[in-house]
């Protein structure tokens, strides 16, 4: 308890005698205690940091299984999602733990475990370019296509042609059979060659008709797209005779017109041991039409020059 010592106005008496330091603090002790029967008792903290303890303890327990049942999740069903591989393309879902159980899917032409054709020199004739005289860069990219291409028509026509390998004269060109003595050697073209201006004929979109004065047959085949395409086969030789048999798919496709054909072998005088519908089952697949597609886009021969009645 604390002493009002003024009293009232008035000047302030002078100093007195007060209590000493002992009973001051016998004062403030007796005040405490005086306010502490006052207040609530205080809770006992133990029971409760006991429960929050508890209840702790099992979250972090529940958290730990639904972690542990995440990844036996993801164990079990990531074996049906597909794994993407350079460029976003899907690669083929296991079907297991096993590597035995992988689908492997259908290889691509770059992708082959076919061998690597060796390309066949051959000397250019007169008037003709040869592809050693191309600038580096779009050397290098034709012969890329070229053995994309030889190694596709190797493996979808091997059983007929035998080994088709690319010719280093021309973009175009290539080569069936085994060559050398004694074997035959079947001269294969893909040429996809930009249009002529518009206007000009186009012998790839002329119509379909039989001439059997040149030994030739003429059908009309649809492709994937729709795109409509002629199949030929027909006779004849560079010499003239009417002995060899040869064939011929014509279409046009965006910008370019495609030829692909298999003529026989002259030297031997075989004919050629592929057929027209062969050829167009060739050109059904989509590889093919991947590879026709990539050569009307990034062109790799000169425009077409059509001469009338020349």
């Amino acid at each position: 308890m604390f002493t009002d010592r003024s009293s009232g106005p008035g000047p302030s008496p002078g100093p007195g005698p007060g209590p000493g330091p002992e009973a001051e603090g016998r004062l403030i002790r007796v005040a405490m205690e005086q306010a502490a029967e006052a207040a609530p008792p205080l809770p006992d903290l133990v029971p409760v940091a006991l429960v929050q303890g508890r209840r702790r303890r099992t979250r972090a327990r529940a958290a730990l299984g639904a972690g542990v049942t995440g990844v036996v999740a993801l164990g079990v069903f990531g074996v049906a999602l597909p794994m993407w591989g350079p460029g976003g393309s899907a690669q083929p879902a296991r079907t297991g733990t096993d590597s035995s159980q992988t689908t492997t899917p259908t290889p691509s032409p770059a992708a082959s475990d076919r061998p690597v054709p060796k390309p066949v020199h051959v000397e250019p004739t007169d008037g003709e370019t040869p592809m050693a005289d191309l600038p580096a860069a779009e050397r290098t990219r034709q012969e890329e296509f070229q053995l994309k291409v030889a190694v596709l028509l190797d493996e979808l026509l091997h059983e007929q042609l035998g080994a088709v390998r690319p010719v280093d004269v021309a973009v175009r060109r290539y080569q069936g059979g085994s060559g050398g003595p004694g074997g035959n050697t079947f001269p294969v073209i893909l040429s996809v060659r930009p249009q002529a201006d518009p206007g000009t004929p186009d012998d790839a979109k002329s119509p379909c008709y039989d001439d059997p004065r040149r030994h030739m047959q003429c059908k009309t085949v649809t492709l994937p797209g729709g795109i409509k395409a002629r199949a030929f086969t027909w006779e004849g030789n560079g010499n003239g005779a009417q002995t060899l048999t040869s064939v011929d798919l014509l279409f046009t496709y965006g910008n370019s017109t495609v030829r692909f054909s298999v003529s026989g072998d002259d030297a031997s005088m075989v004919s050629s041991p592929v057929t027209a519908d062969q050829l167009v089952a060739v050109a059904r697949d989509s590889r093919f039409m991947e590879l026709v597609k990539y050569a009307d886009g990034q062109p790799m021969e000169d425009k077409q020059r059509i001469i009338i009645g020349g």
